[in-house]
């Protein structure tokens, strides 16, 4: 096809709003509508080439495939290769091994299903992955490999002519699915082809259903058409139900401009969109492991910062452009007799192997964790989730292969050994993550605590978990449940703690209530446990690259949009314990807090989590029973465990009396001169 200078205007204009969008300028909250523009232009341009070539019975699949991967392949290689290069330096090893995953994710074009898996796409965790923006290429290469087999197959039973009807009913049910899906399954609606593919197929609509207009008529429409795209990128927000019935507003403004073909506009022709739109794909490559970089040493949101990441994602973008973009261009224009040499294998081939294996290493070697020192291994050690491998008692039979699902994940007793007063602590990771708390407390307060606790195995009595049933967890977790049933009114007092969030979203709360209920008839006091704070990005990791490059650590700049859930959850759980008078529900500032003042993090400044999904580590669930032990809420908790120990107490039965001792007490009694008593 022909240069078209308002295509590749409108391509300026996208990577422009997705970079402004991502770098957080203001008034640009709705700028990644910016991919939805290149998805329509992608369309109109594939089915260009198809058909053109179709019509010219010139079209062959290989020679397309071959084509796009002259033109996507070799750069995102080379981003790949130098991404990985700066992951070495940078990244911790567990970061690591993840950026090699994504490496091969992005290379093989599968990474928008790894990222449908994982934090949406406009939540603050995005912001840790190098290669999240490689979706939108994943969702492109997918579609050109479809859309091309499904065009030649239907070619073979229908006129060319007539394949545009069946184009527009792929559009409007894929528009369909994407309407639905979006309010339902958001993160999987953003991410994957089926709910993308109309916007494609939308531009495909462009090409297919062509409108001849005059020029003043082409004037107005293209202005109607940019006028759609800006409104969308600086009204719309990311609280919205993205690609739903909104996102036909930006696709509707693309389809306009490109139907005008408007060659000499003042917005799609100018130098400046001239140099953006043939600059695009290599600028939206490198820019966003920019920003990613920027917010990695918690420089993102400074102007200074933000004025130099978007000049540096042009400059790298052009330079990707000059020397990678345009050898493979120019590649293309040789000779025909080119296509059948080894010269697009290796051009293609070489970077792509060289960027696989480097990743595959990575992977393989566990992030190369020979790159840290054994001081730093062992500050983290400390940061850890109390499991069975470190010395605790989490049964985590979910990752750890070694622990057989069984009677084994039963026993494990911390506290104060021996002691008369028994308690059970019983729950999901997020009562395993209390080990170190209540091994402190028990001893405090001289009780012997058995941990029953494996993955997703939330206190309950039915076999319900909001995990995955098909794992061990859930084996191990019905034989954990049904020893707490058993075995609950063995134990003076009975500890219950679970991801309130994730079963409250969930709507499993009735077994939890369940198992309060079924605990308060049976034992002498229950004590309900919080669900901690949420962080939206991993905390652990972010104050370990604080320390492995001595940057100051604040936990204030980081989100906790999900934590609203889980306090939500913990209010509806603390209102149903407050229906018992022997359930105790200990709230967040009891155990959080530093002087008594509620803080997320220690006196020194180390975070109490251990991941962004609630948990707390080792090290903050002994600092959590430091506060604790400081507060009128633990003076009144050992208060009824006293009532509770004394009661146990006074209910013992007196063992019976040994032979002597019966004697001795006969011939004390007996009514006989002192003289007479026999020393026994």
């Amino acid at each position: 096809m022909e240069f078209r200078r308002d295509i590749n205007g409108l391509r300026a204009i996208a990577v422009a709003l997705v970079v402004l969008f991502h770098f957080g300028v203001p008034g640009f909250q709705g700028g990644f509508i910016g991919v939805d523009v290149f998805f329509v232009i992608s369309g109109y341009l594939m089915t260009g080439i198809i058909f053109s070539r179709m019509r010219k019975e010139t079209f062959t699949i290989l020679g397309f495939y071959l084509d796009r991967a002259r033109r996507i392949v070799p750069a995102l290689a080379c981003l790949c290769f130098v991404v990985l290069l700066v992951g070495w330096a940078l990244l911790l090893p567990v970061n690591y091994v993840e950026l090699g995953k994504q490496v091969l994710g992005s290379l093989a074009f599968v990474s928008n299903f790894l990222y449908s898996q994982e934090a949406g796409y406009f939540e603050q965790a995005a912001h840790e992955k190098w290669l999240l923006h490689t979706w939108s290429l994943s969702v492109e290469w997918q579609f050109y490999l479809l859309y091309p087999l499904a065009l030649v197959a239907l070619r073979l039973f229908v006129p060319i002519d007539k394949l545009r009807w069946f184009i527009l009913a792929a559009a409007m049910l894929s528009l369909a699915i994407s309407v639905y899906a979006s309010s339902r399954w958001s993160i999987h609606a953003y991410f994957l082809l089926p709910t993308r593919a109309w916007e494609m197929l939308a531009g495909a609509l462009v090409f297919l259903f062509p409108l001849r207009r005059m020029h003043t008529d082409k004037v107005s429409w293209e202005w109607v058409g940019i006028g759609l795209i800006l409104f969308s990128a600086m009204f719309f927000s990311s609280q919205l139900d993205w690609p739903g019935a909104l996102a036909v507003l930006p696709v509707l403004g693309t389809a306009l401009i490109i139907l005008q073909a408007r060659q000499d506009s003042i917005v799609t022709s100018n130098s400046v969109s001239t140099f953006l739109g043939k600059t695009s794909y290599s600028v939206y490559l490198w820019h966003w492991p920019v920003v990613v970089w920027i917010n990695y040493f918690g420089l993102g949101g400074e102007a200074a910062w933000t004025v130099l990441g978007i000049a540096a994602s042009i400059l790298l973008g052009y330079l990707s452009y000059r020397f990678i973009e345009n050898m493979a261009r120019q590649r293309r224009s040789r000779p025909a007799r080119a296509f059948h040499s080894s010269r697009p294998l290796l051009h293609i081939g070489v970077p792509t192997t060289a960027a696989a294996v480097f990743g595959m290493a990575i992977i393989v070697s566990n992030g190369v964790s020979q790159r840290m020192s054994e001081d730093f291994y062992a500050a983290m050690g400390r940061l850890d989730l109390p499991r069975m491998n470190n010395g605790w008692c989490f049964y985590d039979v979910n990752s750890d292969e070694n622990l057989a699902v069984g009677s084994e994940g039963l026993h494990c007793v911390r506290g104060e050994s021996g002691a008369p007063l028994k308690g059970l602590l019983f729950g999901d990771s997020f009562a395993g993550h209390y080990g170190p708390f209540w091994d402190r407390v028990g001893k405090d307060i001289s009780a012997e605590i058995n941990s029953v606790t494996t993955n997703w195995c939330y206190p309950s009595t039915n076999d319900v978990i909001y995990g995955d049933s098909s794992t061990r967890s859930y084996d191990q977790c019905l034989i954990n449940r049904q020893y707490f049933l058993e075995n609950v009114s063995d134990y003076d007092f009975v500890v219950l703690s679970g991801s309130w969030r994730n079963i409250y979203t969930s709507n499993q709360m009735q077994g939890v209530y369940d198992a309060i209920a079924y605990a308060a008839q049976r034992t002498r006091l229950v004590i309900v446990m919080p669900t901690p704070t949420y962080f939206d990005v991993n905390v652990k990791n972010i104050y370990a690259r604080s320390m492995l490059f001595n940057i100051d650590f604040d936990i204030s700049h980081f989100a906790k949009t999900g934590d609203a859930e889980a306090v939500e959850a913990n209010r509806a759980v603390e209102a149903f314990a407050e229906q018992y008078d022997n359930v105790v529900y200990i709230d967040r500032e009891a155990l959080f807090n530093v002087d008594g003042l509620p803080s997320e993090v220690t006196a020194e400044n180390i975070p109490f989590n251990y991941d962004e999904n609630g948990h707390i580590s080792i090290y903050g669930s002994k600092m959590a029973a430091e506060s604790f032990t400081s507060s009128s809420s633990y003076r009144e908790l050992s208060r009824q465990l006293m009532e509770v120990r004394n009661a146990k107490a006074r209910l013992k039965p007196k063992p019976d009396p040994k032979p002597r001792e019966l004697v001795t007490q006969w011939l004390t009694n007996w009514d006989m001169p002192n003289s007479a008593v026999i020393t026994w």
